[in-house]
């Protein structure tokens, strides 16, 4: 009994040895667990907001707050693991302190891993969508004077064609294909500010270019995005010290490849052939009073080496709570035709406040442009070589029979011809187009609580335009059609757009949990109104009040259109253990263009990633890192129609024949048919993507594959005459289908001072229209006076793919011409053959479709290069698969009314059988000037697009004379280029007789030609 009493006390007493010991090792594990405090800054002393404090390899973490202060409880032992978007992750050990501050150092190579989205930035490992980013480090390796342009080749999916060379021209961006049948290219943003294009942006002013080209990535923006989304970042001070950046060039444009049209010698052999082979008389200008003495050529008198400076100057800096960047530019570009010329001023000025929980940006953009366009370069009827440009006394002349004594009336002496010198109509006109531009907004944020902040977004665009034409009462300008009278013209538009939105973020990390969920609210209104006259007997110094006079007043123009757009939009981005990423928006948009029970779309969307790397059993595999897959669909719309389509236009003073006996009475007649019941176009995309880095992150590779299908597009149809309207109208009944893979490689490596980089894109394109509803198909691409039309758009084929018949070479007899029993024309030997497909003659069921404008394949490649203080740049890019309509072509062998190519001389004769230039004709009885393959030229190329070299003085040299940077550089643009095109350069744009629309892409009719441009520069940072 008693050895059991003393068995139970000495248990007990174990017992509370234990439970005293683990009292005591619960109480010093508690005294090893601090609390600590911090600031975490950047390396201007500028606290960090968000930045991630972690304690490593464990889930407990926290958040910076506004002020870059953070709290935390850890081990005395445990090792704070400090990250930031942007900057060079620290480790700090612990160490007992229970104070902790760190400053955070830029990472260059990390910087380009922020990528700029909608409302927002994502680290690109978080981000699902597929985007697009080029930074200011590649854009100002270059020289520009169109901001579109530094995006050309540089972004695979993402086409920059530029409208030909002529100073001022702007490109046309399409992204993943087209997806409607109007002119709408993707939506621009601003620096916050939501507008049409960029035009009014100097490229030196640009920190970064997104481009968002998936619905996961648009949808956020809703109407206007279903042709995908450019945002523009402009660069914005930091603070600390003053810094002043000075970059200035000269240079010179000169025409790359001229068109070999004939001189006056091979005009009149042409003319005469075809004149002797038509059985008309010769004209006496063209055989026995031909003189070599009154010839001209109107092409080579055209071209000039024309002069370009740019000059950009750019301060920054700022204190604790503020920074600003001011900067200025002026680009002064002379055309390579004469009479053309371009001027842009630019000034911007981008500030920031911050203080405690309040933030406010303000960016304000100043665009002046002065454009002295050339619209007569390479009118379709030129003057003939066989009349000079000026006359005896020095004067511009279109005629040389006074000067020779000839009395014969004009078309008896010279042939069919034109009586207009375009390049004298070019240097007597006056004409400048003035437009006055700014655009910006203010922005503030507050930081309600932790991770939740409103911001309040309010911008603003406005613009005035001038254009001013006068045409002074010259003989030398008027064709028989006009009167020989002075002209004046002149239009005012302003334009006003306002935008407010209101945005709440909240963005918060949970252990292995992030989320940021945005939602917000928007209103913008757009506003343009315009104001033209044109008058004749009009004198020099004209005023606007003088041309409205009764007896000098032709017409009169005036509109004013107001529209609206109203959204609430949401997105959520949700992130777990940095291994599985979602993405889901929804945008509800209000178009003031629909009527109210159609006014409103819903555009949702969602994506999910993979950061396959993150798992961990690839933590042993090096091979591949940051492996991402990334999924996506979403729904975009588009209101592509005008203002006020939906709205009858009644004219008030119609008349009719009514009673008996009867009388024409005065009433009103709705004059123009409309469909009220359009609705959203919409715009549905999936996309599948894959990245992943090899070879220790020196080389990155994204890959996408993607399907854009557009629906309900709005499609223009005639209705039947008995309705009594001739107007088209709009109804929704298209389709079209985009397919492509895109594929993006960089690789970066250096060996000791060497250090270079590459980086390769290239994209497949299947364009594809699949539904017209019911609608004939769609023709355009005039490229003739006479009425003639090269592409159609129909079910099954891209959008304006050329269309005509198929060459078969010439007819070598006239038995072989008859026997092909043509019911189009009555051709003879020397004329063009046409495939006869259905063995029933040469009729309009032998038309083929005979190639798209649109590119299947692109690809660009930019390698830069540096060598201690030496510096090399080049950028290669290229199109193929796409088909372009010469119409030079047809100006230079079949139009009788103005000159001919010099090849023409080549032409079919008995005994030159051995050519593809059919016979020298003006009466053309075969109607060998019928839409055909004989026009199509491949539209394939690969050029150098840009070249820069640059030297670097060395710091020693720059200590010295107290300057923190002296670069000198030499760039060159379009340096060479490769194709098969024969007209001025393959690059044209939608240059075309019907206007820019997508009928009439890849129509070339003489567009600007672009030029080859050197450049040598300065770059001076203080």
């Amino acid at each position: 009994m008693k050895s059991t009493k003393l068995l139970k006390l000495k248990f007990q007493h174990r017992f509370l040895m234990l439970f005293m010991a683990l009292l005591a090792g619960t109480a010093l594990a508690s005294a090893q667990n601090l609390s600590i405090s911090g600031t975490i800054t950047d390396e201007n002393n500028q606290p960090l907001a968000g930045a991630n404090v972690l304690v490593k390899n464990t889930s407990n973490g926290a958040q910076t707050d506004f002020d870059g202060n953070f709290s935390i409880s850890a081990a005395t032992d445990a090792i704070l693991v400090i990250s930031y978007m942007g900057f060079v992750t620290q480790e700090i050990p612990v160490n007992g302190k229970t104070t902790i501050n760190a400053i955070l150092i830029e990472d260059a190579s990390q910087l380009d891993e922020v990528v700029i989205v909608g409302y927002g930035k994502q680290k690109k490992s978080d981000l699902t969508g597929a985007v697009a980013q080029v930074g200011s480090k590649e854009i100002e390796k270059y020289t520009y004077s169109d901001a579109t342009q530094a995006l050309q080749g540089r972004m695979a999916g993402v086409n920059v064609s530029q409208q030909g060379g002529a100073p001022g021209a702007n490109s046309v961006i399409t992204i993943r294909g087209t997806g409607t049948f109007s002119n709408n290219g993707p939506l621009f943003v601003i620096d916050g500010m939501i507008t049409g294009s960029m035009d009014s942006v100097n490229p030196n002013d640009i920190e970064s270019v997104s481009v968002l080209k998936d619905a996961s990535a648009t949808a956020i923006y809703g109407s206007r995005a279903a042709n995908g989304v450019v945002i523009v970042t402009t660069k914005k001070g930091k603070k600390g010290q003053v810094s002043i950046e000075l970059d200035t060039n000269y240079g010179f444009d000169k025409v790359i490849n001229e068109v070999d049209w004939a001189d006056a010698r091979q005009y009149v052999d042409i003319v005469n052939r075809a004149n002797d082979t038509d059985g008309v008389p010769r004209k006496p200008a063209n055989d026995t009073e031909f003189d070599p003495n009154y010839t001209s050529n109107l092409y080579d008198d055209s071209f000039r080496t024309a002069g370009v400076s740019n000059t950009n100057l750019r301060m920054s800096g700022g204190g604790d709570h503020s920074a600003y960047a001011l900067s200025l530019s002026h680009l002064d570009k002379e055309g390579i035709v004469k009479s053309s010329e371009f001027e842009r001023t630019t000034a911007r000025i981008n500030t920031s406040l911050d203080k405690g929980h309040f933030k406010m940006e303000a960016n304000v953009g100043l665009t002046r442009t002065i454009n002295r366009p050339n619209v007569y370069f390479n009118k379709e009827r030129n003057l003939l070589p066989t009349i000079r440009l000026r006359n005896d006394a020095g004067e511009w002349s279109a005629d040389d029979r006074a000067d020779r004594g000839i009395t014969t009336a004009y078309g008896a002496f010279y042939g069919q011809g034109t009586i207009t010198n375009e390049l004298a109509l070019a240097e007597l006109e006056q004409r400048k187009v003035k437009t006055n531009r700014v655009i910006g907004n203010i922005a503030g944020s507050y930081e309600i609580i932790e991770g939740l902040t409103y911001k309040l977004n309010l911008g603003v665009e406005s613009a005035a335009r001038n254009n001013f034409r006068f045409s002074p009462d010259e003989q030398v300008i008027y064709d028989g059609s006009n009167k020989a009278t002075s002209e004046f013209f002149e239009e005012n538009s302003n334009t006003f757009n306002t935008l407010i939105e209101n945005t709440l973020n909240y963005n918060k990390t949970f252990n292995k949990h992030k989320i940021d969920v945005l939602a917000g609210f928007t209103q913008q209104e757009n506003n343009r109104r315009f104001l033209g006259v044109n008058a004749i007997n009009a004198t020099n110094g004209i005023s606007v009040g003088q041309a409205f006079s009764k007896d000098n007043l032709q017409s009169s123009t005036g509109q004013d259109i107001t529209s609206s757009i109203q959204s609430y939009f949401g997105r959520l981005n949700y992130t777990y253990d940095d291994r599985y990423l979602l993405t889901a928006s929804i945008r509800r948009d209000g178009s003031s263009f629909f009527k109210e029970d159609l006014r409103w779309g819903e555009f949702p969307s969602f994506a999910i990633g993979w950061n396959l790397s993150n798992e961990q059993f690839m933590e042993n595999f090096d091979a591949l890192t940051n492996i991402k897959l990334r999924a996506g669909y979403g729904e975009i719309g588009s209101n592509n129609v005008n203002a006020y389509v939906t709205e009858p236009s009644i004219n008030l003073f119609s008349t009719y024949v009514l009673g008996n006996p009867s009388s024409r009475e005065t009433g009103y007649a709705v004059t123009r048919g409309v469909n009220e019941n359009i609705f959203w176009e919409t715009t549905k995309t999936t996309n599948v993507g894959l990245e992943f880095n090899a070879f220790k992150s020196k080389l990155n590779i994204t890959l996408d594959y993607f399907i854009k299908k557009s629906e309900d597009i709005l499609v223009d149809i005639q209705l039947p005459l008995y309705t009594g309207f001739a107007n088209r109208i709009p109804f929704n009944r298209g389709s079209i289908e985009n397919k492509g893979f895109e594929f993006l490689a960089t690789y970066s490596d250096s060996f000791g001072d060497f250090n270079f980089s590459v980086t390769g894109n290239f994209s497949t394109l299947d364009n594809k229209v699949t539904s017209l509803g019911g609608q004939a198909p769609i023709v355009g691409g005039g490229f003739t006076s006479n009425g003639l039309q090269g592409t159609r758009t129909d079910i099954g084929e891209p959008i304006g793919s050329f269309y005509g018949y198929v060459t078969d070479g010439i007819y070598q007899t006239d038995a072989e011409a008859d026997a092909a029993n043509d019911q189009e024309g009555s051709p003879q030997a020397g004329d063009l053959k046409f495939k006869d497909f259905d063995g029933n003659g040469i009729d309009p069921e032998d038309r083929r479709y005979l190639g798209s404008p649109i590119p299947n394949f692109e690809y660009g490649l930019n390698i830069s290069a540096d060598y201690k203080n030496f510096d090399l740049s080049l950028f290669f890019n290229g199109v193929s698969g796409n088909k372009i309509l010469n119409s030079s072509i047809y100006r230079g062998y079949f139009d009788f009314n103005g000159n001919y190519l010099a090849d023409a001389a080549n032409a079919w004769t008995p005994s030159n059988t051995n050519t593809n230039v059919p016979r020298n004709t003006q009466v053309d009885p075969g109607f060998n000037r019928r839409m055909s393959d004989f026009y199509l030229e491949n539209g394939a190329y690969f050029r150098l697009r840009n070249a820069q070299i640059g030297y670097t003085l060395p710091d020693n040299v720059l200590e010295k004379i107290k300057l923190q940077k002296i670069r000198l550089y030499f760039s060159g643009t379009n340096v060479f280029t490769i194709s098969d095109y024969s007209g001025y350069y393959p690059e044209i744009g939608r240059n075309s007789r019907g206007g820019t629309s997508q009928f009439n892409n890849g129509v070339d009719e003489g567009a600007y030609p672009v030029p080859r441009t050197f450049q040598l520069g300065l770059q001076v940072s203080f």
